[in-house]
């Protein structure tokens, strides 16, 4: 969880803001941000996404105090993904 928050840190409150269960919010190696319209996608809609866009097999871990899922790309640690509910 430790790890979680520090990186939930890094992300600008104007793109907290901005959140929305209709997108998937990506911060990539602590600096670029970016993200897609998934409005009505299934996790494993999210799952195939990044399976097809960076060849790896990703897990979903629910962070409720945050109301958030945070979906983890195996072996691509640079990615912090962050579904909003």
């Amino acid at each position: 969880m430790q790890v979680f928050e520090q990186q939930l840190s890094h992300i600008p409150e104007e793109i907290k803001n901005a959140w929305s269960s209709s997108f998937v919010f990506v911060m990539e190696n602590g600096t670029k941000f970016w993200h897609f319209p998934a409005r009505q996608w299934t996790e494993e809609q999210i799952q195939e996404y990044f399976l097809n866009r960076y060849q790896a097999t990703s897990h979903f871990i629910d962070h409720p105090n945050y109301h958030v899922k945070q979906l983890v790309v195996e072996n691509h640690p640079e990615l912090f993904v962050i579904v909003p509910r």
